[in-house]
């Protein structure tokens, strides 16, 4: 199954969430039916070719039927980043452990000035 393409810029030191579509393989307008699948998480690297993950984005999906999902980084993950730009991905699996990646790209970390 191919992953879908998505990017993101994330403030850092606030809260980011974000509904996304997880789709069927091949397609950009049939969404991916989630039902079975019990877990999904995401990590936040500076590269692929890095072992140090970031953060860790919570992962929760909405309406399995029509393969929603909240993507959220807390304050506690994105006070944590440091400006530029990062790789991730998300990953769902099912009850026979099977593993699929849905969702990839870059998030942006900007900085602000307020707290």
């Amino acid at each position: 199954m191919a992953s879908r393409t998505q990017n993101f810029v994330v403030d850092i030191g606030s809260d980011f969430s974000a509904n996304v579509y997880a789709y069927a393989n091949g397609s950009a307008t049939t969404p991916l039916d989630l039902t079975g699948y019990y877990s999904a998480n995401g990590h936040v690297k500076r590269s692929y070719y890095t072992d140090t993950i970031s953060a860790t984005i919570n992962v929760a999906i909405r309406e399995t039927t029509n393969g929603i999902v909240n993507l959220y980084l807390n304050y506690a993950n994105t006070i944590l980043l440091t400006p530029g730009n990062y790789v991730y991905d998300i990953m769902i699996r099912n009850a026979g452990g099977e593993r699929k990646r849905i969702l990839e790209g870059m998030i942006t970390a900007t900085p602000g000035v307020s707290q």
